[in-house]
């Protein structure tokens, strides 16, 4: 029976031997995905951090738990094997964290965190964390079995080697500990000089909270400050939107039809994909550079209804505001036909976008998204049928998701072979043969087409279609390694591939088969609908960061794009990231890194745009 001396020294080396592993793993999973350091001083920190960072995830994750059980258990007969068990089973859990977390972050560059686990928790994971094959979890359990078997033996085995490592122990937990110190102290001081190239490394180690120590610094006179753009933070949670009361005469009252398919990429209105959308295009005018205002859906129909970048979603939510759209449509009194695939309350629209709107369906009844999105056409099909429509202007939104979920009905045919029978996200990698990924992505958005096929049909049937602005959209793309860098969905960057997206507008006045090519946004389609059907005279300053559409005047072509875990600003040219860590990185739209400096004067514009509505404005805005 092992004392409590041998047994913490043979615990010393199984957190080391973890550390090692946990390096393993993520250079596994990582490969082809890190970027390279941006100079030698960022190199130099890296390998630091590696040597730093890996042994303390160890410790905190394995090696306290394991202790305590030394320490804190009776040393008797019946637990002699406690120390070995707690070992194994924390050494398990750990590996099995970090190889999720290594998985995660090579498609999605998130690690598991607040917003990972709130995402999931809240039900909203759906929006960004795809789906698996059905035998994962199965193959998942069977795996950390062997994993926390692998874990049991290794401590064993450290135990055996303990005594004879022994005089080593000491020297390398010092050169640790001093490493330790050293790597937090340049990282504050970076952090506290603006050293972009050093506070950006974090961002790659999972559960890194690295120190700061800017006050101290600043207090004894030994830090560059400079003055950066104030970026919205937690704490701007005021709301003062819209900055006036609008003014609304309108001298007609058309129809207005939303249709939003879920991840549809702005490469894909093609006749071989959405052969019924594309009989749109000669009655429509189609605007060829669309971005969305996020790469998730909860901030792409956010842009949509109210025109606002994403980082005013959390004050919205925190006072309930619904849209001015929203708020002027009820007040015109229109009728209002809502039908969402996708359940309105996770993210929480039943709260921001149709908050007080009485009888909303929450959840559309169906087992799969591809019923569910049978339904929701349906749906529509029966509303526009109704001669009840002719009497009284009405708002329809209809949300089809079954391309964001790859779901097709089993008897559905499939025109784009080979397609993937079954999605795994486990499967992707760099070298990963995307044909019957993007293939299966294709057939299902063929099937979306094929249901607003049926509702534009029953559109044109009803003869409302010529008193009818008609939108048909996304609300965010959807990427295929597209990049190089193993993106997979969305969620990821800001590449055109998860932010651009199809926009076709019909409607009274409107050009037919006509092309825009300026670059539009999302913000853009509330000061539209608010300008072209509600005849809303009130500046869209006064409400959005979009202009309507067909407006050129003051137009500006770069804008802020959100997700949950960056925000950035989109250009034609590049996109700019707005770094927690400092700085603005600028990259191509293929993601590569531009060794360019950000146009700080774009920066300040959509910086300024960010905090609009969050401050109470000075004086209304002139007409």
């Amino acid at each position: 029976m092992h004392t409590r001396t041998s047994l913490l020294h043979g615990l010393g080396w199984f957190v080391l031997a973890n550390a090692l592993l946990f390096e393993l793993i993520t250079a596994w999973f990582w490969r082809g995905v890190i970027e390279p350091a941006a100079d030698t001083p960022a190199a130099a920190y890296r390998v630091l951090n590696t040597f730093v960072h890996w042994p303390l995830l160890a410790l905190i994750m394995m090696g306290l738990p394991t202790a305590l059980a030394i320490v804190l258990l009776p040393r008797q007969p019946a637990l002699k094997w406690a120390p070995l068990i707690v070992a194994a089973l924390s050494g398990g859990i750990a590996a099995c964290v970090m190889i999720l977390d290594a998985v995660v972050f090579s498609q999605y560059r998130m690690h598991l965190g607040p917003y990972v686990w709130g995402l999931v928790a809240g039900g909203a994971g759906g929006e960004t964390f795809l789906v698996f094959s059905r035998k994962l979890p199965f193959l998942l359990g069977a795996g950390a079995l062997l994993i926390v078997a692998a874990e049991g033996a290794l401590f064993a085995l450290c135990l055996r080697l303990a005594g004879r490592l022994r005089p080593l122990a000491r020297p390398v937990w010092i050169t640790w500990v001093a490493l330790l110190v050293g790597a937090n102290a340049w990282y504050a001081w970076a952090d506290a000089h603006y050293q972009v190239n050093i506070t950006q490394e974090s961002g790659h180690f999972p559960f890194y909270r690295p120190i700061t120590a800017k006050r101290v610094f600043r207090k004894f006179g030994v830090t560059d400050f400079e003055q950066r753009p104030a970026l919205p933070s937690a704490s701007d949670r005021g709301l003062f939107y819209p900055s006036q009361p609008l003014e609304c005469a309108p001298q007609r009252r058309p129809n207005v039809l939303l249709i939003v398919v879920d991840a549809w990429r702005g490469d894909h209105l093609q006749p071989q994909f959405t052969p019924n959308i594309f009989t749109l295009v000669p009655e429509s005018l189609r605007f060829e550079h669309h971005v969305s205002g996020g790469n998730v859906t909860r901030f792409g129909l956010f842009s949509i209804f109210y025109g606002l970048s994403g980082n005013y979603w959390w004050p919205v939510l925190d006072h309930q505001t619904p849209p001015v759209l929203m708020t002027e449509l009820r007040r015109q009194n229109y009728d209002l036909e809502i039908l969402g695939s996708s359940p309105l309350v996770h993210p929480e629209f039943d709260r921001t976008i149709f908050s007080g709107i009485q009888g909303l369906r929450l959840k559309t009844p169906g087992a799969t998204p591809y019923e569910r999105d049978r339904r929701v056409a349906a749906d529509m099909v029966e509303f526009l049928s109704d001669p009840a429509r002719a009497k009284k202007p009405f708002f329809g939104f209809l949300w089809l998701n079954s391309v964001h979920s790859y779901s097709i009905p089993p008897d559905y045919p499939l025109p784009f072979q080979p397609s993937w029978r079954e999605v795994n996200h486990m499967a992707l990698g760099p070298g990963f043969d995307k044909t019957p990924f993007l293939n299966r992505y294709r057939n299902a958005l063929h099937f979306v087409d094929a249901e607003v096929g049926k509702v534009l049909d029953a559109l044109r049937a009803s003869g409302l279609a010529d008193d009818t602005l008609l939108i048909v959209t996304s609300d965010h793309g959807e990427e295929f390694n597209d990049t190089g860098k193993n993106y997979w969905g969305h969620n990821g960057n800001f590449s055109p591939y998860q932010v651009a997206v199809p926009l076709l507008v019909r409607g009274p006045g409107w050009q037919r088969g006509g092309v825009v090519s300026y670059m539009t946004t999302h913000n853009d389609l509330a000061p539209t609908i608010l300008t072209d059907a509600l005849g809303c005279t009130t500046p869209s300053a006064a409400y959005s960061l979009g202009w309507p559409l067909r407006q050129t005047e003051g137009r500006r072509d770069f804008f802020a794009v959100v997700d949950y875990n960056d925000t950035g600003m989109y250009e034609p040219d590049r996109i700019t990231l707005f770094s927690p860590f400092g700085g603005f990185p600028v990259y191509s739209h293929d993601y590569d890194r531009l060794d360019e400096p950000p146009r700080m004067d774009h920066v300040r514009a959509v910086t300024q745009d960010m905090l609009r509505f969050s401050r109470k404005p000075a004086k209304p805005l002139p007409r």
